[in-house]
């Protein structure tokens, strides 16, 4: 088996991030920590770093892509406890991750937005060199998929993704995790995939993920 804490939309809250982490290290044994983007609010590269850095003190590794209000600059930064999924994918306890993050085009024209054929794009791009079965594939998105509770936004238009959703139904991956819409928190399934949106760290929200033979087990908490 093995345990995520699973985080998303921290946006550069570190006061909020710092009880969330005591809560769940204290309490069980966690393998590693997956991020889903907006590390930052509109923060530069070294910014993102601080905040990794900060997620990767405990010893956990942490693997996670960018979001829509992040620098698209930091598209390649990786630290030596934090591993960005944008270019590569990671082995944990069975499991492949990768992902791709940024969001599709927002009214806001925020830091790192993308079209949804350059995400599908860059996570087929991965999987070419991933060598592994889709059912063990852990997929780390910052945009939600179209179609669920997950891009349902407060003002109920489903803003997901279109392209990535037939991604997630052509491959069945075990768990996608998203992010972006920060009502949206939740779990639902695409097919034999189960999806979630933990909801924003930076409101104390996280999620627990639990995957071993018998299947996915998450729980959506809040510190």
């Amino acid at each position: 088996m093995v345990k995520f804490l699973a985080l998303s939309d921290i946006h550069g809250k570190l006061s909020s991030l710092r009880p969330i982490v005591e809560k769940v290290l204290g309490a069980q044994k966690i393998d590693a920590i997956t991020v889903s983007g907006d590390v930052s609010h509109y923060g530069d590269r070294d910014e993102v770093k601080r905040i990794l850095d900060a997620l990767g003190a405990p010893g956990l590794p942490v693997f996670f892509v960018l979001g829509n209000c992040d620098p698209r600059e930091a598209s390649d930064l990786s630290t030596e406890m934090a591993i960005q999924l944008e270019n590569r994918c990671e082995r944990c306890g069975g499991l492949l991750l990768t992902g791709a993050g940024g969001s599709t085009p927002t009214p806001f024209g925020t830091t790192f937005e993308r079209e949804e054929e350059e995400i599908v794009s860059r996570i087929r791009e991965n999987l070419g060199s991933c060598n592994s079965e889709p059912s063990s594939l852990y997929l780390l998105v910052h945009n939600p998929p179209y179609g669920t509770s997950l891009d349902r936004t407060s003002f109920g238009r489903h803003v997901g993704s279109r392209r990535l959703r037939e991604l997630i139904e052509a491959i069945s991956p075990a768990v996608v995790q998203c992010g972006h819409i920060h009502e949206a928190a939740g779990v639902e399934r695409i097919g034999d995939t189960v999806v979630f949106n933990p909801g924003p760290a930076m409101k104390g929200n996280y999620a627990l993920v639990e995957v071993d033979a018998g299947g996915v087990a998450v729980s959506i908490e809040r510190a």
